[in-house]
């Protein structure tokens, strides 16, 4: 569902916000959220009757030259809750974004930054699940995670025949209150150096070597580094057909409290890509390695370019060392009819968690919009989610659904008004079984951007 947000500071003249085309630009807004929840904790057998009153405030600072892009957002939310069993009162969710960007003609520097400290409580069980699937999957219910990312790209030589890349990232991810056994605090960080050389027109080779070094306050203590070499080329074979394709090497040492192991071997992957007059065709093909052995991913894929919307999707299979191959498939269809919008997005993708077990993730996301007059219109959005074991480690089937019902109306030049229903349905053998919950809810907000 969709907010508008305001502020209470009045620049001279307010203005709805607007994607910042260049220069310094300041976002301002604030929106207040009034919810009613028959089963806000999704309690099999029925959590009790929960309100919630929240106020979302956010502030973004942009500034666009020709040389520099940087973005920088705070939002957070003041919060009164009545829950079956607690009332939680004040500042919640505070998040910060950073994202900046400087280039010259042959090199660029690309920095971001992310920093998040929510109630697991308050996420939306779709956005749980893309969180914490790095972590142990769709778990619910309980505590706050705290999560710090930082991370640089520096990039050489692009406009010279032998270009070098030096990429490294951090992330923390911190549990509290949790008492989940699956759920505990992991540090990554992990570093990339890429060598590139142009030998013709049509020709380029690349060498590569990576580390990553994980962290986890699990209870065997696991202490994993990943190293990898590689060395790959990208052929243009015609105008419109390209190969990027490389072969590698990946050592994966672990250890915990119950002793050392090692996995070693090779990889590879390949990326044929042909362009065609409304859209592209490609298959792809990648060999890796982890703690759990290797794994195959194959897929045929298209985009397409269509009347008022595009169609792109995949279809393929991955094989794991722990078992046998399982389908995926990737799917994103748009369309704008008059005054209809649809949309479809399904996806199947194969991962293994921070308890060394490896899933399969599955997707679908189905919305319908649909323009009342100049000032209204009606959403209708539906989201399903399962998450299944794929071999090693037998992690459990959750199975997750929303659907959304809003209608949104514009007030005033400023302001706008949201309201509607969330039906939310959650399997998960993890907390206890099946849940159900239905909700109501208004939203009235504003926001606007200006230049100092």
């Amino acid at each position: 569902m969709s907010q508008r947000l305001t502020t209470g500071v009045t620049p001279t003249r307010a203005a709805r916000s607007t994607r910042n085309t260049g220069g310094t630009q300041v976002d301002i807004g604030v929106g207040s959220t009034l919810r009613f929840d028959d089963n806000f904790e999704l309690v099999p057998n029925d959590g009790g009757n929960t309100s919630i009153f929240d106020t979302n405030l956010s502030v973004g600072l942009s500034s666009i030259t020709s040389v520099h892009n940087f973005n920088l957002t705070g939002t957070g939310v003041f919060r009164y809750a009545n829950i079956p069993g607690r009332t939680e009162t004040g500042f919640e969710d505070p998040t910060v974004r950073l994202n900046y960007s400087t280039s010259s003609l042959n090199s660029r520097l690309t920095v971001t930054g992310r920093y998040r400290d929510v109630d697991r409580d308050f996420l939306d069980p779709f956005e749980v699940e893309r969180e914490e699937q790095a972590s142990s999957g769709l778990f619910a219910n309980g505590g706050s995670v705290r999560s710090r990312n930082i991370g640089a790209t520096w990039q050489t030589g692009m406009a010279s025949p032998i270009g070098f890349t030096l990429a490294g990232q951090h992330s923390n991810t911190n549990y509290i209150d949790t008492f989940i056994p699956r759920l505990f605090d992991v540090e990554t960080n992990s570093g990339i150096a890429t060598l590139t050389g142009r030998i013709s027109p049509v020709t380029q080779l690349r060498t590569s070597f990576g580390l990553t070094d994980y962290e986890a306050e699990d209870i065997p203590q696991t202490e994993r580094l990943t190293t990898d070499y590689a060395v790959g080329v990208v052929q243009n074979i015609n105008p419109t057909l390209v190969l990027d394709a490389q072969i590698g090497y990946t050592e994966v040492e672990t250890d915990t409290t119950g002793g050392t192991q090692n996995r070693s071997g090779g990889t590879g992957a390949f990326t044929l890509t042909q362009t065609l007059p409304t859209g592209s065709l490609f298959a792809n093909g990648v060999l890796t390695r982890n703690e759990n052995g290797s794994r195959a991913t194959f897929r045929l894929g298209r985009s397409l370019a269509l009347p008022n919307g595009s169609l792109s999707g995949s279809i393929g299979f991955t094989d794991g060392s722990g078992g046998s191959s399982k389908p995926i498939v990737s799917l994103n269809y748009l369309r704008q009819i008059g005054t209809d919008d649809f949309s479809i997005s399904v996806d199947r993708i194969p991962s293994t968690n921070n308890t060394s077990q490896d899933i399969i993730d599955t997707r679908i996301a189905l919305g319908y919009g649909h323009v009342i007059d100049s000032l209204s219109r009606f959403d209708v959005i539906a989201n399903l989610g399962r998450s299944e074991s794929s071999g090693t480690g037998g992690a459990p089937t959750i199975d997750r659904a929303n659907l959304s019902a809003t209608y949104t109306r514009t007030l005033t030049s400023d302001w706008d008004m949201t309201g509607g229903i969330l039906l939310r349905y959650q399997d998960d053998p993890t907390a206890g079984g099946e849940a159900n919950s239905n909700a109501v809810f208004v939203t009235l907000g504003r926001n606007f951007s200006f230049r100092p």
